[in-house]
């Protein structure tokens, strides 16, 4: 049986201008970070898990100047990972609460990390060393991930080892994880979707590249894990409409395309999607208009 994708609900005029967009989920609410028209990081909390989109609290000017935004959450701690304005990937960690009605900001990584583009970030298993992984473009221009140590109390970050030359040139960057196996979603340098698995050591010091599988073309790649067998990508495809694609993993490695969202959704510019545990899919979008949009989907097999 084919995967349909049913539209429920988007957030209208209540957000605005937006020109990098990521997004995490916390039960039935969900936290966009955005570039905003003054070029400043921004974190905005959502109601998402009802039939309405609602906005609740934003970060304000607690952050500067960023390029590009990726989000993830572990050990009850959100971390944002950005290209700053001199071109260099840093981690800063934030308290929120459950409703997301106060959004502060903790500690960052510092100067840890050199020249970075196209960064993605995700959790790893938690109770290890290792509770966070980036992936990003290095100033040589190829795939490298690198491991990282949160703090729970203090949010505290430590860079603890990376993947080296494992991976050649990529052209865009998506990431996902399921404990201490990642895939990146890359855009190679020939313009193909590639997918790539990695496994992480505990201590987070050994990154090892295990296996992948190439596909076609694509941009304004996500990706995210709605089971242990289920991923599904949000791309902007070939005439620039935002396409959602549901993918199965087997345990042997094998990868198969189950369904897509056809044309329920229009023209974007930027594209990032998150699974809440609710079961619903939830996309923020740049839409044609250069307005942020967030778009709840309901998925079946």
């Amino acid at each position: 049986m084919a995967t349909t994708f049913t539209r429920v609900s988007d957030s209208g005029s209540t957000a605005g201008a937006a020109t990098e967009i990521t997004l995490n989920e916390l039960g039935f609410f969900s936290l966009s970070a955005v570039r905003t028209a003054a070029k400043n990081l921004k974190l905005i909390g959502w109601s998402t898990g009802g039939n309405t989109v609602s906005r609740l609290a934003d970060s304000g000017n607690q952050a500067g100047e960023v390029s590009e935004i990726s989000m993830t959450r572990n050990l009850n701690r959100t971390v944002t990972a950005v290209r700053t304005a001199s071109n260099t990937l840093k981690l800063i960690s934030w308290n929120d609460n459950a409703e997301l009605n106060n959004i502060t900001r903790l500690k960052d990584s510092g100067n840890q990390a050199g020249e970075a583009d196209l960064i993605a970030i995700q959790p790893v298993v938690s109770g290890s060393d290792a509770d966070l992984v980036t992936a990003c473009r290095t100033g040589a221009g190829i795939l490298r991930l690198i491991s990282w140590n949160l703090q729970s109390g203090d949010g505290a970050l430590t860079r603890l080892g990376d993947s080296g030359n494992l991976a050649g040139e990529v052209g865009l960057i998506a990431l996902t994880a399921n404990r201490n196996i990642c895939i990146t979603a890359v855009r190679t340098g020939a313009g193909t979707l590639k997918l790539i698995n990695w496994s992480i050591s505990p201590d987070g010091a050994i990154i090892t590249r295990l296996g992948d599988s190439e596909a076609g073309q694509a941009t304004n790649i996500a990706i995210s894990r709605f089971s242990p067998s289920r991923y599904v990508t949000a791309v902007r495809t070939g005439s620039g409409s935002l396409l959602l694609i549901a993918y199965d993993v087997s345990p042997s490695g094998a990868v198969t395309r189950t369904g897509d969202s056809g044309n329920q959704a229009g023209a974007v510019s930027e594209v990032a999607l998150i699974t809440p545990s609710n079961n619903k899919l939830v996309t923020a979008v740049r839409d044609g208009a250069g307005n942020l949009k967030i778009i709840t989907w309901n998925m079946q097999n």
